[in-house]
């Protein structure tokens, strides 16, 4: 039987609160914390909830309460209070008046899915939707950083390559050589490798409009 010594041993290792915005965070400390422990099963239901009484010799229920599931729902409450613990104040709302951890984890699977699922596909389709328009070349990939470590984040893998091909259709049309030679290479080119030609059309392209040779085209 789970001693109420190790659940609090447990509780100092989860230090996320779930809110709307951290919910694969939270998830995957959590689940981590308590298999490690060999307490989730309560959570996912595989430690099914014993009878609650008594059966006499001719398989009829009697009141008197078994010791199995005396014990159980001991963890399993104790269990609770610790998942409880780990909720902000908005998210304990989802779970009032659940009884079990069970109930409660399938509740709050069901509440933040969804929103967590809502942010990826947002921040998937401001990714690959983002145009470099009138700002310079450092801040726009820096902009497609930010939303690649915001998918890393939330679990979804970016890699540099799809990074540079998504910042390749986000270029205006003066950068279609660049994008021409980038996409006909056969090998895999670093970020580093990625950034310099950028900049250096960039800084002609600015050298030439100072000299008032050309002005360089901003969307």
């Amino acid at each position: 039987m789970t001693t109420p010594v190790k659940i609090e041993s447990v509780l100092g290792m989860l230090t996320i609160l779930l809110n709307d915005s951290n919910y694969s965070k939270w998830a995957f400390q959590f689940k981590s914390v308590l298999r490690g422990y060999k307490l989730f099963d309560h959570f996912d239901g595989t430690l099914v909830c014993p009878p609650k009484f008594v059966l006499n010799t001719e398989t009829r229920v009697t009141k008197e309460i078994t010791s199995t599931f005396q014990e159980w729902e001991t963890v399993d409450l104790a269990l609770l209070s610790l998942l409880i613990a780990t909720l902000s104040d908005d998210a304990i709302e989802h779970v009032l008046g659940c009884k079990t951890t069970n109930e409660a984890w399938s509740t709050l699977e069901d509440r933040f899915a969804t929103i967590f699922k809502s942010i990826i596909n947002m921040l998937k389709i401001e990714f690959q939707n983002l145009q470099k328009g009138a700002d310079y070349i450092d801040k726009f990939l820096s902009k497609l950083k930010s939303i690649k470590d915001q998918l890393i984040v939330v679990g979804k893998c970016v890699s540099d390559n799809d990074m540079i091909i998504v910042a390749l259709v986000g270029l205006p049309r003066e950068y279609v050589i660049i994008r021409t030679v980038i996409l006909a290479q056969v090998t895999t080119i670093s970020l580093k490798g990625f950034r310099a030609p950028l900049l250096n059309l960039e800084l002609n392209c600015w050298s030439s409009s100072l000299y008032g040779c050309y002005v360089c085209p901003r969307d």
